[in-house]
């Protein structure tokens, strides 16, 4: 057989199982997660919409044959309809969403793309066009997964949960630091979140590609993200003002919206369980994120160990000097970057091993971030003198 053919034949067939998987974990985990709506006072709230969507219009298909023409499009003979998107692996680009008195055209399956990602296909999560606006949209059905992750020897269970991203949206609403959009429910209740399309790319993907060696990028890029970069971080303490979390605080959920030039948070779903310090999976999340930006990127163990510009370095570190989390990841950046100033380190120092008091909260980091601000340029105009 090809080779070509046959790992094409193999990539489709590991689709169909991870396909079978995704369907059957959503199943099971609709179950479970009925007992965590009715303990938080949701299942009430999905049945109340849910009754309320049945008084929606009727959508015949000459209305969606219209809307269709109205955007300058024709409908497909093959347009499948879905009032349902419980099947959310079935809907395909060219297919139709009807939520509520909306209708969305599918056209592809969202990608979680950027530095380190797989850039597997979300099936969950599908960019649409809005018939009757015509604007793009970001439709994100619901799916649930669970899973239990090791953190500090605490053992943390995580898990999709579309109604507390509803929540979130509800909360955040008009804020321009985070996205923005609503929630509907399909035919059947499923909460469905209808997200504006931001234009611009994730902050991982702004980073991977400034092309210029580190000390570069400290002193010529990082003083313009980080402003800008803080702001976005500062206004996370509104979620856990309100007793909610992002739930997975990442650098490529993170946005540079063109067209308003602020940094914007996205994606909700995760919620976690961690009654010891509720909101420290965020606050773990921040000090990686910091580490990822300040150091151009993550800094692994194995990575300075084999780097012609690290390797002799590799032997004055020690097992403090890197994340009490994730314990190959570098925390401790001077070590390698002996010009970064000690206010910026010692924030990422934190997270380290090294670290006698933990942040408890986001305002305390960004307050001593904000400090640190005004140090770097000093740092900045020194080295700049020295060139």
């Amino acid at each position: 057989m090809n080779q070509d053919v046959f790992l094409r034949d193999s990539d489709r067939l590991s689709g169909k199982i991870d396909s079978v998987i995704w369907i059957i974990r959503s199943q099971v985990f609709e179950g479970c997660f009925s007992g965590y709506r009715r303990c938080y006072g949701m299942e009430d709230e999905r049945r109340q919409v849910q009754q309320g969507s049945m008084g929606a219009p009727i959508m015949t298909n000459d209305t969606i044959a219209e809307l269709f023409a109205s955007q300058g499009r024709k409908r497909k003979p093959e347009t499948t309809v879905y009032h349902d998107t419980s099947d959310f692996m079935n809907l395909e680009a060219g297919d139709v969403i009807i939520l509520q008195d909306t209708v969305h055209l599918i056209n592809r399956n969202e990608r979680d793309s950027g530095l380190g990602m797989d850039d597997d296909p979300k099936y969950w999560v599908k960019r649409t066009t809005d018939l009757k606006s015509g604007k793009t949209k970001i439709v994100k059905l619901a799916f649930f997964e669970e899973f239990q992750q090791n953190l500090g020897g605490f053992d943390v269970r995580f898990f999709r949960s579309p109604e507390k991203e509803a929540k979130v949206l509800d909360l955040v609403s008009g804020h321009p630091n985070f996205m923005h959009g609503t929630w509907l429910t399909d035919s059947v209740g499923n909460n469905v979140r209808v997200i504006d399309f931001i234009a611009g790319p994730s902050l991982v993907q702004m980073i991977s590609l400034i092309d210029r060696s580190h000390e570069g990028y400290f002193r010529q890029n990082l003083p313009k993200i980080l402003p800008g970069l803080l702001e976005c971080l500062d206004s996370l303490s509104l979620l856990h003002d309100n007793n909610l979390v992002h739930g997975d605080v990442h650098w490529n959920h993170i946005l540079w919206d063109r067209n308003i030039e602020k940094y914007r948070w996205i994606d909700f779903d995760y919620a976690y369980n961690f009654p010891e310090n509720p909101f420290g999976v965020d606050l773990i999340g921040i000090g990686k994120l910091l580490a990822n930006v300040i150091g151009q990127g993550p800094r692994y163990y194995g990575d300075i160990k084999n780097d012609n510009k690290f390797m002799h370095l590799a032997g004055d570190l020690v097992p403090e000097d890197f994340s009490i989390i994730e314990g190959n990841q570098l925390m401790n950046l001077k070590k390698i970057y002996p010009y970064l100033p000690d206010c910026l380190n010692n924030i990422l120092l934190h997270f380290s091993g090294h670290a006698e008091v933990f942040y408890e909260s986001i305002g305390e980091i960004t307050t001593d971030l904000w400090e640190a601000l005004t140090e770097i340029p000093f740092q900045i105009t020194n080295g700049e003198k020295h060139n």
